[in-house]
């Protein structure tokens, strides 16, 4: 039996086709949808308060390969579902992760400008950019606590640590590996980085800056990507990208459940009660629903021609 979670809506962002899809967050079933975003819609911020979702169009490239960058975050209006405005980052390109800070503001890291941009999501406007002194800046961590933004700079296996309320990197952090994906741990002393050429995570400790432990993902044969902590910080979702398979771990016992999933998983939303997680399958156009209590599938849907992103809102 499938545990229902009440909620507004939940919002999915359809990369393939450039549209951003609003589904029932019970059935899942596909209610409407906004078309022709700018070009191509990646990754997805929820500001809960103003009721407000904040989509970047990243170009029509991938990482590393982006010959035509954009440079657009799209604010989308959750009660009336519709796109209100475009903030242009110019002369910043490639927007990719953004987070809301503890200040209120939305820290947007721009890949191909290897910098953050900064947004006042209630004037709707660029109010700062900050310098990660790297060659690219690819997704984002946002430690409220520590008042700290950490950035992951792929090719260059490097974290920038940018204080909060300052213009740049104020450290380095050197990484074993080139890397693909970064979350912080619920006390902030740790965050978690993808390895970009073998299946495993580092374990990096923020504050020394050094390598803790690098754990290997038992059921996975390529890197994975994108990594994910539950509301609660019970469990931590690894996310493939490159196979079938995504995986789940308990924390802080660190035990690894492996669950088959569409083709090409690329990210996921924890329901807000921390029942089930939603995959986004961008390949074959579905999204996975899969029980923390069995750590198992409960079903698969169709959503869009492929979505990368989702959200509760």
């Amino acid at each position: 039996m499938i545990s229902i979670c009440r909620s507004n809506g939940l919002i999915a962002v359809d990369k393939k086709a450039a549209q951003v899809l609003f589904l029932d967050p019970d059935t899942l079933e596909t209610l409407s949808y906004i078309g022709n975003m700018p070009v191509l819609p990646h990754e997805l911020a929820i500001d809960h308060e103003r009721g407000l979702a904040f989509i970047p169009a990243f170009g029509d490239g991938v990482h590393g390969d982006n010959p035509n960058p954009n440079h657009f975050v799209s604010i989308i209006d959750l009660e009336s579902r519709t796109r209100v405005a475009d903030i242009d980052l110019t002369p910043l390109q490639a927007p990719h992760t953004l987070r809301f800070g503890p200040d209120g503001l939305l820290y947007v890291c721009c890949e191909n400008s290897s910098a953050v941009a900064v947004i006042d999501p209630q004037a709707k406007v660029v109010t700062a950019v900050l310098s990660t002194n790297s060659s690219n800046s690819h997704r984002l961590t946002i430690l409220p606590q520590r008042q700290l933004i950490l950035t992951e700079n792929e090719e260059d296996a490097t974290l920038s640590v940018i204080r909060i309320g300052e213009d740049a990197a104020c450290r380095m952090i050197n990484l074993p590996a080139p890397v693909a994906g970064i979350e912080h741990l619920p006390n902030e002393k740790f965050v978690v980085v993808t390895n970009a050429l073998r299946p495993s995570l580092f374990l990096m400790d923020v504050e020394a800056g050094e390598l803790r432990q690098e754990i290997s993902l038992k059921h996975h044969r390529k890197p994975a990507q994108v990594v994910r902590l539950s509301p609660g910080g019970q469990w931590l979702l690894v996310v493939g990208g490159l196979e079938p398979v995504v995986t789940l771990i308990s924390l802080p016992q660190w035990d690894q459940y492996p669950v088959t999933v569409g083709k090409k998983p690329m990210d996921a939303t924890f329901r807000p009660d921390g029942t089930t997680v939603i995959v986004a399958n961008e390949e074959d156009g579905t999204l996975t629903e899969i029980s923390l209590l069995t750590r198992k599938s409960i079903r698969t849907v169709k959503a869009g021609a492929g979505c990368e992103t989702l959200g509760f809102f």
